[in-house]
């Protein structure tokens, strides 16, 4: 995303926020359920209270604090206002385009090279792009998420050529973005099911108490994370007790196996509208041009492989607006 066109110096997105706001995923887990939403209201709303006033009004740094606020918490009335007012404030210098940009959506499981492809969008002239931007979507969406990042979408592509958000949360909601924005298009994203589970394996972790997203919270066997109920739950295995890694192996894998089904089947279906990107092949100029070429607008053949054993490339400041 190129931000030159914005009045003032970026200072980056600090680590001491989450510090600040002590919004750290510690291996003892959350101290809240994640499902409980009067719970991630309530959060949200007594963290804005104590630190909404430290980043000023029309900064990125405030907008990008508002955004981890209500990642950890929930997109309130209150905090969708604020978010919105300060990107408002941040825009009003920007020249408005005749004709809205292009909207694009990216999906894919996770650990599935989403990062790269987020990476790839973003070195398109004049566009705005995301990678799991907040809030998040539950895998049982809640209206004032949706509501949100459709309201987000508009309002940017009035100012930007082409507006992207890739993560894998937008693949319950395709139906209801379509309603908004009908010529929108997908890039799906696809990895081997082992390599993908290997990788979640890697980085959430292997015995007890480490994350496992896809099961009940308060299991006794593994921890809780504010991302939970962005993925599917399954009945817990029998074998979790005797061998957990094992246990959440499967899981990680069921989840691969149907969330690419039902995405392959998408594609099947919506040909004209989404195109699968197998992710070794992410970095080869023939396909990065056939996903320029799909979305209609001219990019730059990159060399994009982020995000490899780590998580640390779709923490960066760049892909949060």
């Amino acid at each position: 995303m190129n931000l030159s066109w914005l009045p003032w110096s970026v200072r980056g997105f600090r680590r001491e926020i989450s510090e600040k706001l002590s919004l750290r995923h510690r291996r003892t887990g959350l101290s809240y359920d994640p499902y409980d939403r009067a719970a991630r209201e309530k959060l949200a709303e007594e963290l804005f209270k104590l630190y909404g006033k430290d980043e000023p009004l029309g900064t990125i740094d405030r907008g990008r604090f508002l955004l981890r606020v209500i990642e950890e918490g929930f997109p309130t009335q209150n905090l969708t206002a604020e978010y919105f007012r300060n990107l408002e404030c941040l825009l009003k210098d920007k020249r408005k385009r005749v004709t809205p940009g292009k909207v694009l959506l990216g999906v894919g499981t996770g650990r599935c090279g989403s990062t790269s492809l987020a990476a790839l969008f973003a070195g398109i002239d004049n566009s705005c792009c995301t990678h799991e931007n907040p809030p998040l979507v539950y895998w049982s969406p809640e209206p004032e998420q949706i509501e949100f990042h459709i309201k987000r979408f508009k309002l940017l592509s009035e100012y930007f050529s082409l507006v992207v958000d890739v993560s894998h949360w937008w693949l319950n909601v395709l139906d209801i973005f379509f309603e908004f924005f009908p010529d929108a298009k997908i890039v799906g994203m696809v990895r081997d099911t082992k390599e993908c589970a290997d990788s979640f394996m890697w980085i959430r972790g292997y015995g007890r108490g480490s994350w496992n997203h896809w099961v009940p919270y308060g299991n006794g066997i593994w921890i809780a994370h504010s991302w939970d109920p962005t993925y599917p739950t399954y009945a817990i295995p029998s074998s979790s007790e005797r061998n957990p890694p094992r246990a959440k192996y499967r899981l990680i894998t069921r989840y691969i196996t149907e969330y690419n089904a039902k995405l392959r089947a998408l594609a099947e279906s919506m040909q004209r509208k989404v195109m699968l990107v197998p992710t070794p092949h992410i970095s080869e100029v023939a396909t990065q041009q056939k996903i320029f070429d799909f979305a209609g607008l001219s990019g730059q053949v990159t060399n994009v492989k982020l995000n490899i054993r780590s998580v640390q490339d779709a923490r960066s400041p760049i892909f949060k607006f």
